[in-house]
């Protein structure tokens, strides 16, 4: 009787992608680095989404009962870092590596790393990310004894800044281990993502994202505009502070600086943008601070200035409202610019910021 390969895990990792200088810091097999980014980009629903099978969802339930005891919230399914996550272990069970590096694969080139992995799966979010693997263990309880008695795995398993878990269990009789496990984390919710035995909040084939527990207001196209997280924008203030606070985002209401909001989106043959827009202003002389609506590329360069606000407009909450026929069926950045003086403050406060479709 061939003796069971002895379990071996490899610590946690995570990824710190600097925006200015694009440097990544890989994680090789004995370290962990963890820092942030935010932002979200809009995710493609692959057709091959994972099922889970009972253990996968075994783990699901003790992770989120520890996170639970710990204070946390609980993490929910990302199918499509389910994919990610699947793949890497068929990768490490059919060529015989244990890594978080790719060392050879059916789906993705040598030298990915799980960010990599992640992004070709369609999670190119710009927030957290991680990942645990860990092999020789057949059932949950193995696996999460194992990780939980691991300080770097701990420590992934316990971040409060992830918010979607990817779960994978593969087991091949002919691998060095047999078992093999990968759990990818992300801190930013996918479409995809979703509680064990709901559907996944995305257009599916035939169906209406309303009717799958998307956010009624935002539709599948644009994440957490009820701004009840900061998790799904990309925020750069100019005082250094948050830009989404008290379940909305504010804008200026500094002294001087330059504040940006912004998402990726992909505007459909009829959407509409939409958004509540209040302005407060200790102004004079007008117009001074202004905020601009914008439409950009990656880079920033824009496409297209929607909308243009000023302390001239300051008022209580209303509905604002921006045509984006013209740029129909593209994937764009939606950008909220702040420009404000030094001279005397002005905020703008945005909230239920969607994209509708019009009749």
């Amino acid at each position: 009787m061939q003796e069971r390969a002895r379990p071996v895990i490899i610590p946690g990792m995570s990824l710190w992608k600097e925006r200015m200088r694009l440097l990544r810091f890989a994680c090789l097999v004995v370290a962990v680095a963890a820092v942030l980014t935010v932002g979200v980009a809009n995710v493609d629903v692959r057709a091959d989404a994972a099922a889970y099978d009972p253990e996968e969802i075994q783990f699901l339930e003790l992770i989120n009962g520890y996170r639970a005891d710990h204070g946390l919230k609980a993490l929910l399914l990302s199918d499509t870092l389910a994919v990610a996550a699947e793949h890497h272990s068929q990768d490490m069970a059919r060529y015989s590596f244990f890594a978080h590096n790719t060392a050879a694969s059916s789906y993705y080139k040598s030298g990915y790393e799980p960010w990599d992995r992640m992004e070709q799966e369609g999670y190119d979010y710009d927030t957290y990310k991680g990942e645990n693997i860990a092999a020789g263990y057949e059932s949950a309880e193995e696996a999460f004894r194992a990780w939980r008695n691991s300080p770097s795995h701990n420590q992934a398993m316990l971040d409060g800044r992830y918010r979607v878990i990817g779960i994978s269990r593969i087991h091949d009789p002919g691998s060095v281990h047999g078992w093999h496990w990968t759990t990818d984390f992300g801190g930013a919710l996918d479409p995809t993502s979703h509680a064990p035995g709901e559907d996944p909040q995305t257009e599916k084939a035939g169906q209406n994202p309303q009717a799958v527990g998307g956010p009624p207001e935002d539709g599948s196209d644009l994440d957490n505009g009820e701004m009840d997280s900061g998790a799904a924008w990309e925020q750069k203030a100019g005082d250094g502070e948050a830009l989404i606070v008290d379940g909305h985002a504010r804008l200026g209401d500094h002294d001087e600086g330059r504040d940006v909001l912004r998402q990726k989106i992909r505007v459909g043959d009829n959407s509409r943008l939409s958004f509540d827009l209040r302005i407060e202003t200790n102004e004079l002389r007008h117009p001074s601070d202004r905020l601009l609506v914008v439409l950009t590329k990656r880079d920033g360069e824009r496409f297209a200035v929607l909308e243009r606000y000023s302390d001239a407009d300051a008022g209580g909450w209303r509905r604002e409202t921006a045509n984006l026929s013209e740029f129909a069926g593209r994937s764009v950045y939606l950008s909220f610019i702040a420009k404000t003086d030094p001279v005397l403050r002005s905020a703008f406060y945005l909230d239920k910021v969607s994209l509708e479709e019009r009749p």
